[in-house]
Order: C-alpha cells, then structure tokens, then sequence
C-alpha cells in the first residue's frame, strides 16, 4: 500500500511537471496579442500613477516601480518579437523545453533493455580541443529515437553553427532543433544534429576561423567531427555530413564547407554573409602577419567560389527573408555563383521576413528535409 501511494504520488508529481511545462511551452510571449496586453497594462499602470501622484506617497512608489518594469518588458518583448528569438514562457525562463537523455545513454554500448526516447533525446556532448586547444567545450547533440532502440544503426550527422551572438542552446530555443529532428525522425529519415560551441562567450565573433586567440577551424574539423564520429553512431563519410547555419552561422557553414569539400557534401546556409564582416576588420579577425591578404581571400567565399573546382560535388542550400537587406543580395550572388559550378547541386529559398528566427525556424526543417535524404549517397 505504502509503495502503491508513493508511486501515485510520484505519477501525480510528474503529470504536474508535465502540465506546467505544457502551460509556459504553449504560451507565445511575441505574439500580437501578448505584446498589445503588455503595453495595454503598462499605459494603465502608469496611469495609476497619476492618479495616485496626489495621494498616497507610498503606493505611488510602489505602482512607479510596477509603471517602469512593465514598460522595460514591453521594450523588451518588441525587441525580442523583432527577432523571435524567445519564442515562448518556457524559453524566456530558461526552462528547457526538449527531452534530454545522458551522456552515458548516447555513448555506452546499448543495453538488454534500453530506455525508449519516443521523441528523441538532446545530451550534453563535452568535446575537448586537443588538437584546437579550445579547451573542453559542450555541443548539444539531438539523438533520433532510433539511436536509442537500433543500436547497430548509424546516422547522418547535421552540424548546427551558431550565429554571433549566439550561443548552442539558439537552436533548440529559438530554432527547435529537436522538434526538427523527430519530425525527420518520423519520416524515415532520422539524423543526429550537433551544435558545437564556435566562441569563447555569447558576443565573441569567430566567424569560425582560426585566429589568434582561437582556431574554431580546427575544433570543428579535427576535434569536433573525429569525436562525434568515434563516440557516437554516425556514418563517417562526406556524403553523410551536413554543415548548416544562420546568420554568422551561414557564413561559417558556408566556408567551411567550402574549404572542407573532402569532409562535407552538403552545406546549408541560412541568412549568413559571403565574406567575414568581423567588427574589427580582417586586422582584428587574423590578426597583423605578412599574409593577411592572401588568408583573408581564402576565407571569403566571394572571391574563391568562382573558381572552385568541380570535384567532388556539393549540394547547397541557401535561403533568406526578402527583407533582409544585410544578407540578401550576398545570398542571391552566391547561389547564382555556385549554380554555375560544374556539379554544384544549389536550391535557393526565398521567404517572408528579415534576419530573424521566424525566418530561420521553418528554413531550418525545410533545408533538413532536403539535406538528410536516404537517396543520396
């Protein structure tokens, strides 16, 4: 009886967890209606105010401070609506919103009786710069539901490149990656995605080069890839790899992949630039050396993309907001440019929107179900 009540209690316990996670996950924080309440209860505070101004000394205080907090999150909230970059409750308290497995489920071999993911599961990946000296950073690795029941089964690999700002976490946010990967998962395409850590902290700039104070290059393609492959179940070959990103992301799955023609087939590049447009220039990028130049013309795919060779042969997507006029036309060039590539096979996307997630999330499920095609081989 004892252990019977417990083990209601305990069902009780995680169908409340369950329904409050349903609750802050269902509700939209940038929708219009939300922003519109926001401001409505913010115009009414303030308007407390006045009304208190010549009364009561300490409550008007107090329905001040109420008046600037609610003005202060309307602010924020257009900001935010502007990008989509927090999309719901859960994600604006930082409240993970995807199904998580461990470490030792992903990398152990598969037991008797493994535990079923019916969605899939996001670990937490630590991945040493041995050979970058990066230092051990952790990449947010989606695993299909079949990882967790096929064991002898191995998968596509998509590598998630976050843009600047940014950080991993963006695309299971603001991007749903893990709602991607089961949607791939259930058509019979399942893939596990990674998003490695491409910068020291949120506004560190990489541009995913090798640079002085860090060579994000060499993490991703000789710590990153080597350790996916050796401890996950992936297929280690080119055609099998996808470099995907957005914003500063496109322009390193783009180079990159470029450069890395002999590790990658697919490239996915969403709303990223076809040069470096580092802050500090290519000085503050590379640093001063004698050949700044010739590295700089090497990491900008607008000068060497027309002269690619045609082996081996690529697949690229590009895709952008009709309005965003910080990538668009670089966008529009490099398609037209690849496309004219001897075994270059490019898609261009165009959609609604500027440079923001309610551009990227459906570009994101739409280029993956494009990119992980059992076909291609």
């Amino acid at each position: 009886m004892v252990l019977y009540t417990a083990q209601l209690a305990g069902s009780a316990s995680g169908d409340l967890r369950a329904g409050w996670r349903w609750m802050l996950g269902s509700l939209v924080v940038i929708g219009r209606w939300f922003i519109l309440s926001l401001a409505a209860l913010a115009i009414l505070s303030w308007v407390g105010c006045v009304l208190l101004a010549r009364r009561r000394r300490a409550a008007l205080v107090a329905m001040a401070g109420i008046s600037v907090l609610l003005t202060l999150a309307t602010a924020a909230d257009l900001v935010n609506a502007h990008y989509s970059y927090l999309p719901r409750v859960d994600d604006v308290l930082g409240i993970q919103s995807w199904p998580t497995a461990s470490v030792h489920e992903a990398v152990a071999p598969a037991p008797p009786r493994p535990r079923r993911h019916p969605g899939g599961s996001v670990v937490g990946l630590p991945i040493a710069g041995v050979r970058s000296g990066f230092g051990v950073r952790e990449a947010l690795v989606y695993l299909p539901p079949q990882y967790f029941t096929e064991p002898r089964a191995r998968f596509p690999v998509v590598y998630l490149m976050h843009g600047s700002p940014g950080a991993p976490v963006d695309w299971y946010r603001a991007n749903r990656a893990a709602e991607v990967g089961a949607l791939l998962a259930d058509e019979g395409r399942p893939a596990i995605l990674v998003a490695p850590r491409l910068s020291r902290s949120w506004l560190d700039d990489s541009e995913c080069v090798d640079r002085p104070s860090e060579h994000i290059e060499t993490y991703l393609v000789d710590d990153v890839i080597p350790a996916v492959d050796a401890r996950l179940h992936t297929i280690p070959r080119r055609t099998d790899r996808i470099f995907a990103g957005m914003s500063a992301g496109g322009f390193c799955a783009l180079n990159l992949g470029l450069r890395h023609r002999d590790l990658v087939a697919t490239i996915v590049d969403m709303s990223g630039m076809d040069r470096p447009t580092h802050t500090g220039g290519m000085v503050g990028l590379f640093g001063k050396r004698p050949d700044l130049a010739l590295v700089a013309a090497s990491n900008t795919p607008a000068d060497y993309a027309p002269t690619l060779a045609p082996s081996p042969p690529m697949r690229v997507w590009m895709d952008s907001g009709r309005s965003d006029h910080e990538a668009l036309s670089d966008t529009l060039s490099m398609a037209s440019t690849l496309s004219h590539r001897p075994h270059f096979d490019v898609v261009l996307r165009l959609r609604p929107g500027g440079h923001e997630f309610g551009v990227w999330r459906p570009a994101l499920r739409d280029s993956l179900q494009w990119a992980v095609d059992p076909s291609v081989t």
